[in-house]
């Protein structure tokens, strides 16, 4: 995401007050630079799914200054998501217990998993297919249910089949020369040192292995 200073966001916005009403072409470029801009509008905007969805595009978390219908529209939501993963917690309910938007979220950033349903994060099949899409969704781990973070045959199922996973289990777990083999054995030679709660006197466990 690009940041932007507070002098271009205070010339952006006045940029923004001048148009609106007058020149929607305007109004969206500037949406296309700062999608936080949405907030400013007034609500037949905010209500405007082709605004909403520029906007989103540029900064996934602007759909929460959207009209609460396009706030659950499912398609702002899934690009809202793909954008930022983080923009989960601004989605509604109904959407943070969809399976397909959140492992959108998930895939973007594991983190975005905080703001899942619950019920999600306690369903080990979902939990598996969404770790296994790739490196950015190895923190989703840390927000697996706690029955979930104290089964170990889950856990080696989570490592292997995302090695990256090891480094956001709970310090113990994440110690454990089973959890550490199985990365190793996954991940070989492109390891890299793990997250700090994985370190004993300053080393990687898995150097010990």
């Amino acid at each position: 995401m690009v940041l932007m200073s507070e002098h271009t966001t205070k010339e952006l916005l006045a940029r923004v007050e001048h148009a609106l009403g007058t020149d929607r072409p305007q109004i969206l470029e500037s949406l296309r630079k700062n999608g936080n801009l949405l907030a400013r509008m007034p609500e037949n905007l905010r209500a405007d799914k082709e605004v909403v969805l520029v906007a989103v595009r540029q900064c996934g978390s602007a759909l929460e200054f959207a009209v609460d219908p396009l706030r659950s529209d499912r398609e702002l939501a899934f690009e809202a998501v793909k954008q930022s993963g983080d923009a989960l917690r601004v989605l509604q309910d109904t959407l943070r217990a969809d399976r397909e938007v959140v492992l959108q979220a998930v895939t973007e950033n594991g983190n975005a998993m905080e703001y899942a349903d619950s019920t999600l994060r306690k369903d080990p099949s979902f939990l598996l297919q969404a770790i296994g899409t790739g490196a950015a969704a190895a923190p989703a781990v840390s927000f697996a249910a706690e029955e979930l973070l104290q089964d170990k045959s889950f856990l080696l199922q989570i490592v292997r089949r995302n090695p990256w996973t090891l480094g956001f289990l709970p310090g113990t777990v994440c110690r454990d020369p089973d959890m550490v083999r199985e990365a190793v054995n996954r991940n070989g030679r492109r390891w890299n040192p793990l997250h700090p709660n994985c370190k004993r006197n300053g080393r990687s466990t898995w150097a010990r292995i």
